[in-house]
């Protein structure tokens, strides 16, 4: 069971999740950095920080005399990272997911310890790539690759790359000023990205494009990981990091909360600002730490059943206790294409009496994506306080292709959700992305005007007993 770090604990109280974050067959390091910390001065007036600067410049170093203080942006972060590997940082603002890939990328050095890279890095900050508004895309790729060792002929080469993989067609020779915004996107992505650099930082530049633009993008990535290249990412996009990188580092307050499998960080971290959602409507409310928020990362066991799972908050009227499907007490579960889910819920009630439940089951693919919502009209039960009340849900016709998918199971309130669309006043439970379902037959199904691949009923069966 993996347990949240107290941002002002001690920082050796590191916990890492999911898998081993080492890919087999990835061992030469590329970056290792040891107990790294980056305080940011602050001055009283402008004259300390003139001082401090000319200090600096003289003398090579500067007077900590010449500061009123420091904001510390990041605390003790070890960091080791191996040849084309794909690592996700992740984080509030604040956090200080930005300072360290300047850290990284030489722009500033560190406070305290040290930090070794193996290999030539190229860094796509936001700006790195700044598209002449005059130029076409051709000349402002000639002008951006002009910086670097390239003969005539690779030159050409890498021009015509840049040309096929933007799809930008007679645009590609028009002004930069005619392009949209999902064309520049891609134009200054190509061509930042055109160089094979030993590691690649990229921070916050992957935002504009539809799905087709995304996965071309992903393929790109996987395609320069699998040369070497080793590719660090800043996002607030949850699910480009689960699409791009392999593994994930959560940075809360400039400390290291997890580091792991990304699909795993990444869930607890969201669990993370589901729970800081119910106490502030601020997301980067630093006053809520994350010991308030989530003091387990809402990793709990449950009593009937024994699986641990990661729980959401809820008014907590009523919660599951036990889950099985189709008859094991698992939280991974592998069935054939086709065949049917049967889940046996225990449920308890703090406080006995009658209810009217949903029971919504949502099912996500590896990459985040959700393909599937199954609930049922509405389940009018009694429960009576401490005791087990027992559920029956049935879907006897899903059919997923092969593949492997995480399924959450929320319950909800439908007389309050008759007078309110709040999540707080009407879920009862959440058990978000608890369940791993692989699906192993390779048989697809595809049903009219539906997404191929996929069957999805909308109402499940309810019973009294399974």
């Amino acid at each position: 069971m993996s347990r949240a770090l107290d941002t002002d604990a001690p920082a050796s109280t590191l916990h890492r999740v999911g898998h081993d974050v080492v890919p087999e067959g990835k061992t030469a390091p590329v970056i290792c950095i040891e107990g790294v910390s980056k305080l940011y001065p602050v001055f009283d007036n402008a004259w300390q920080g003139v001082r401090y600067l000319a200090r600096a410049v003289c003398h090579g170093r500067a007077d900590p005399r010449d500061i009123a203080g420091s904001v510390p942006a990041l605390q003790d972060i070890n960091l080791s990272m191996v040849r084309g590997e794909r690592v996700g940082i992740i984080g509030r603002n604040g956090a200080g997911k930005s300072t360290l890939l300047k850290l990284l990328a030489g722009t500033f050095p560190p406070t305290t310890g040290t930090l070794h890279v193996d290999g030539e890095i190229y860094s796509l900050l936001p700006g790195s790539v700044s598209l002449s508004q005059e130029l076409s895309t051709l000349e402002n790729a000639r002008q951006h690759l002009s910086m670097l060792s390239l003969s005539p002929n690779e030159l050409d080469r890498v021009i015509t790359e840049i040309r096929d993989f933007t799809e930008l067609g007679d645009y590609f020779t028009q002004p930069a000023k005619n392009l949209s915004l999902g064309m520049r996107v891609r134009a200054e992505f190509a061509i930042a990205t055109a160089h094979m650099a030993d590691i690649v930082i990229i921070d916050e530049v992957l935002g504009a494009g539809d799905i087709y633009w995304e996965e071309k993008i992903a393929r790109r990535m996987e395609h320069l990981c699998s040369c070497g290249t080793t590719l660090l990412l800043v996002s607030h996009s949850l699910s480009q990091v689960t699409r791009y990188c392999e593994r994930a580092i959560w940075i809360e307050r400039g400390r290291t909360v997890l580091d792991g499998n990304a699909i795993e960080v990444s869930k607890r971290y969201e669990g993370f600002l589901e729970r800081l959602s119910w106490h502030t409507d601020d997301l980067d409310d630093k006053t809520v730490s994350i010991s308030e928020s989530a003091a387990d990362l809402g990793d709990e066991q449950l009593p009937d059943s024994g699986q641990v799972v990661t729980r959401w908050p809820g008014r907590g009227d009523v919660k599951v206790s036990g889950v099985w499907i189709n008859g094991a007490a698992e939280t991974r579960l592998s069935v054939t294409h086709g065949q049917p889910l049967v889940f046996r819920l225990t449920l308890r009630a703090e406080r006995g009496g009658d209810f009217r439940l949903r029971y919504l089951f949502t099912f996500w693919d590896t990459l985040g994506r959700r393909v599937a919502v199954l609930e049922n009209d509405v389940d009018a039960v009694h429960i009576e306080p401490s005791v087990s009340h027992e559920v029956g849900v049935t879907c006897p016709q899903l059919v997923l292709v092969s593949g492997s998918y995480h399924i959450t199971l929320t319950i909800t309130d439908t007389d309050k959700a008759l007078g309110t669309v709040a999540e707080g006043a009407i879920r009862l439970d959440a058990l978000y992305k608890s369940f791993h379902l692989d699906v192993i037959d390779r048989a697809p199904v595809s049903m009219p005007g539906q997404r191929p691949g996929y069957r999805i009923p909308t109402i499940l069966e309810i019973s009294d007993h399974v």
